[in-house]
């Protein structure tokens, strides 16, 4: 006997932040809880985006208006599934008020969250090593340092980190705006 889930609200979640904020970490973490729950959620991740479209690092890649265009891709493909009903997570940097923009007139129901993390915690985190192979001169084009990002204006939700806040912490914030908005 198949169970059947709860019925769900088409819609988009854009999480956003700088390299290193927990982006992809806390959207796994949301796609999990709610797949238990709905079977129309889908995630989808900048890192996997880019490769599954064939966007590679160079040294010209990642320059500002190269994110814009992007950010705009990934814009039209959760708006594909979210009007096949739908309910995606999307993380991924796109730091643009111009793409922030065009996602509130595309998208119909658009929910911006920002992971607002010190500098001097990303470059702890460092995950990646963008921030360390920056410093190290071996890679341009950085998000919050030699290139510039716009914050979001008017968010969903504002995640300020605290020291001392964990994943969870964030993924609780995150649910609770979720069951709202659901």
């Amino acid at each position: 006997m198949q169970i059947k889930k709860n019925k769900l609200k088409s819609g988009v979640l854009w999480i956003t932040g700088l390299s290193g904020s927990g982006k992809t970490t806390i959207a796994k973490m949301l796609n999990n809880h709610l797949k238990k729950k709905y079977s129309k959620v889908i995630w989808l991740d900048g890192d996997q985006l880019r490769k599954k479209l064939k966007l590679f690092h160079n040294k010209n890649t990642f320059s500002f208006n190269f994110r814009i265009k992007l950010g705009k891709k990934y814009s039209k493909i959760a708006r594909s599934y979210e009007k096949k009903g739908f309910f995606v997570i999307i993380s991924v940097m796109a730091l643009s008020k111009e793409v922030f923009k065009f996602n509130r007139r595309y998208i119909k129901n658009y929910h911006e969250i920002y992971l607002n993390i010190p500098l001097s915690e990303l470059k702890t985190r460092d995950p990646k090593k963008i921030y360390r192979n920056f410093q190290l001169g071996k890679i341009k084009n950085v998000a919050g340092l030699d290139v510039k990002f716009d914050k979001p204006r008017k968010p969903s939700l504002v995640i300020n980190w605290k020291k001392g806040m964990s994943k969870i912490d964030i993924l609780k914030k995150l649910k609770n705006y979720f069951y709202k908005y659901n």
